[in-house]
């Protein structure tokens, strides 16, 4: 898969093993969140089958984030430990063993109290899973090399969006399909969850086989455990940024698939095919993501995406039913931009914190970047704007969220400019070397058309 696999420390079949199994396990991970994790259409699909208020859909979104706030708990739980791999699979499979609940509560139960059950069980699910998940983190940073380690994750996220996705759209096909058969559409909800718990229990098994590495145990108080990380500055101010950064994409994060629902009148199908041009987007630029970052680092290519990131929400200002095109325009923008941000998520932490400290430092890193996450989206439900007409437009309340925003990611670049990453390179040095590349390519682009052809 890689080239520099054969020069790394340690044995070359076991890091090719790694790298294999996580990407197989992968996709069952990433085909169960499609239909059942945090940002599932399919969940949003079921509150409004249920009849759910704004402040409902700000609480499911939330709570589908509540995982980064508990996080921390994986360090906590696996500080004694040397192996964390059982622990790992272990978490995961209480928190996936739920979701066929998800489903079966609407047929037993009234909308009302479904709505605050399914909301519930959904919160459990998630903070299981948020265990396993920092568990995880810690473990693949021992298992991948830093210097290839964006290349991995670029290439993996690639794989497992495009198999996401795809299942995802063909679910989405038999439920829009129900659309005039409402007590069927219950039925086929309550399989599609059971089938999302199925598969996201095999993909456990998988990565029961993935190799390990030992790890010290941590004999220090846990109290110190924690404490001792915001002694670091460079990671105090990385804590800043990324609650500065959340609670700013927390703006209107519980609204677009319920605007996409319900102003756009778009089906499921529509908001999946939405998801897939978005992953069209982001795998078509994932590896050049992914090598940005290896060659000049994350917090670079992290300000690139705050860029984009605030252009994209702008554009939604100017879509209506009749102009969907918009949409799907944005769509791979916006998939560009986030696949970056995934890969900046999963390796800034990760190059800031020591070596011996990545899963505590993650740990906490994900808790600051929830708690602002997790403020601005129930505030969205609770303050919900009124319409507003600016410079000729007419928006609608979720779309005023929309614009807000825009401005508030855009202040994201000032906490980032003060975090310091080893080896990183300037922003203006990153443009200017890119602008020299592309200026090359066209030269080159316009030598090759103007080139006569070779008489015979």
């Amino acid at each position: 898969m890689f080239t520099a696999m054969s020069n790394t420390k340690g044995k070359p079949s076991e890091l090719r093993e790694t790298f294999r199994i996580s990407i197989t396990e992968g996709v069952f991970s990433q085909v169960y969140s499609s239909l059942a994790g945090p940002g599932s259409v399919f969940l949003t699909k079921l509150l409004v089958m249920l009849g759910a208020s704004s402040v409902q859909f700000s609480i499911l979104t939330a709570t589908g984030q509540i995982f980064l706030v508990l996080m921390p708990l994986g360090a906590l739980i696996t500080r004694k430990l040397t192996l964390h791999k059982s622990a790992t699979v272990r978490w995961a499979v209480a928190g996936r063993a739920l979701t066929p609940l998800l489903g079966v509560i609407p047929l037993l139960f009234s909308d009302r109290i479904s709505l605050t059950t399914v909301l519930a069980v959904f919160a459990l699910s998630t903070a299981l899973l948020s265990v396993s998940a920092n568990i995880w983190t810690g473990w693949m940073a021992r298992m991948v090399p830093l210097r290839i380690r964006g290349r991995f994750f670029a290439k993996r996220n690639a794989v497992l969006i495009s198999f996401g996705l795809s299942a995802a759209f063909l679910m989405g096909l038999l439920v829009d399909s129900l659309n005039d058969d409402p007590a069927a559409q219950r039925l086929v909800m309550t399989g599609l969850f059971l089938i999302a718990g199925i598969i996201g229990l095999i993909g456990l098994k998988i990565l029961s086989r993935q190799p390990e590495k030992p790890v010290e145990k941590v004999d220090v108080p846990a109290l110190r455990m924690f404490a001792e990380p915001f002694k670091d500055k460079n990671f105090r101010k990385l804590c800043v940024f990324g609650g500065w950064w959340m609670l700013a994409v927390g703006i209107g994060a519980p609204f677009w698939q319920p605007f996409m629902i319900e102003v756009l009148r778009m089906g499921v199908t529509g908001i999946l095919l939405y998801g897939m041009t978005s992953t069209l987007g982001s795998i078509l630029t994932l590896k050049y993501w992914g090598r940005l970052i290896d060659r000049y680092g994350n917090i670079a290519a992290m300000k690139l995406a705050i860029c984009i990131g605030t252009f994209v929400p702008l554009i939604w200002l100017f879509v209506t039913p009749s102009s969907l095109w918009i949409v799907f325009v944005e769509s791979v923008i916006s998939g560009s931009m986030w696949g970056c941000v995934g890969i900046v998520t999963a390796n800034l932490v990760l190059a800031v914190a020591p070596k011996k400290k990545a899963q505590i430092y993650s740990g906490i890193y994900s808790a600051c970047c929830g708690g602002g996450l997790i403020i601005t989206m129930l505030a969205s439900g609770i303050f919900m704007p009124a319409p507003l007409r600016i410079a000729g437009l007419s928006l609608h309340p979720m779309q005023v969220l929309f614009l807000i925003t825009a401005f508030a990611r855009f202040s994201a670049l000032i906490p980032l400019s003060r975090v310091k990453e080893p080896n990183a390179v300037p922003l203006i040095v990153v443009l200017g070397r890119l602008g020299q590349w592309s200026k090359v390519r066209f030269l080159n682009l316009r030598v090759t058309l103007s080139r006569e052809k070779p008489k015979k």
